[in-house]
């Protein structure tokens, strides 16, 4: 009897996210169009945003239309996407599996 292998799921492992506390933002980006971003891998060519250009990139969300960041940070439509990269990774967008997945590479400056 053979088996059939299973194929391999990357494990998302999200920098965005402070692990120790869930209420702050672990780091954020910014575009050159005015917008605070989750990340820095998130700003890309409008076409290659996919689910970041509908969540991330709305009028509502630009720097210069809030009177402080956290209204941003703290809306609804953040809080839904740090809670899909917890709960349900599988519908991350493919720039978190390519920069934050269990077997990406990232910047090891400063590390021995």
């Amino acid at each position: 009897m053979s088996s059939v292998p299973k194929p391999h799921i990357k494990k998302l492992k999200p920098q965005c996210i402070n692990h120790e506390n869930m209420d702050i933002a672990q780091c954020l980006g910014h575009s050159a169009e005015g917008y605070i971003l989750p990340c820095c891998f998130i700003d890309a060519y409008p076409l290659h945003r996919g689910y970041a250009q509908e969540t991330f990139y709305q009028e509502k969300f630009k720097i210069s239309n809030v009177d402080n960041i956290e209204q941003i940070t703290h809306s609804k439509e953040w809080v839904e996407f740090y809670i899909m990269l917890q709960q349900q990774p599988n519908k991350a967008p493919p720039i978190c599996f390519k920069k934050c997945s269990e077997d990406s590479v990232g910047d090891k400056y400063g590390e021995e």
